[in-house]
């Protein structure tokens, strides 16, 4: 007992900061009744952050802890949000990274092949409506419900990304080329240019 108690003053400064922690985290919990949106959790928690970092009655270390904190939730603002607007979308990074995991491993039973890093980066968010468990006749009626111009949208967007995709890939692992075919293109375009010109 004698030990703890140069460290008893310590000791309750960080059961305060971890209490700080654990009032935000419950008023970020989207399981909480009512159910939340996207502004009135943001404005609960932009009133806490306020209040913590204003408060009067913290000394340096509290300060210093409590702008850490504040200046932490702010760079990750504009995407803190999103997921009680958006059904199905995961609160936090263990529940993203594990729902990319289903996809990997999906794929994996689906292709038979060990890495499938490629998919995911080919097929980005496309990825997620991949459900290797889907029959062929739920494939079918699920595909009867989609519109056929939002269907053509859709592909062309895909088209976009995966032609950025392959650009990065040359720019990446063929940069000697894909920098030659630029600077040809460049100066076909400019020759052009003069010819109208003139």
């Amino acid at each position: 007992m004698k030990h703890r108690l140069p460290f008893a003053t310590q000791v309750e400064r960080y059961r305060r900061q971890r209490q700080w922690l654990i009032d935000l985290d419950h008023l970020l919990d989207p399981e909480r009744d009512p159910p939340k949106s996207s502004a009135s959790v943001g404005q609960a928690v932009d009133c806490y952050l306020i209040d913590l970092t204003t408060c009067g009655t913290h000394d340096a270390e509290d300060q210093q802890v409590a702008e850490h904190i504040n200046q932490i939730f702010r760079s990750f603002w504009w995407g803190l949000f999103t997921c009680y607007d958006v059904e199905g979308l995961p609160r936090t990074n263990n529940e993203l990274e594990r729902f990319i995991r289903q996809i990997k491993m999906g794929h994996r039973r689906v292709s038979g092949r060990k890495n499938v890093h490629d998919f995911i980066i080919r097929y980005g968010a496309y990825a997620a409506l991949v459900d290797p468990a889907e029959s062929l006749d739920e494939l079918l009626a699920r595909m009867d419900e989609v519109d056929q111009e939002e269907f053509l949208k859709e592909r062309k967007r895909l088209n976009l990304t995966l032609l950025d995709e392959a650009k990065i890939h040359r720019f990446r692992y063929h940069r000697a080329d894909y920098l030659a075919e630029l600077e040809a293109r460049w100066e076909a375009a400019l020759a052009q240019a003069n010819s109208k010109a003139v």
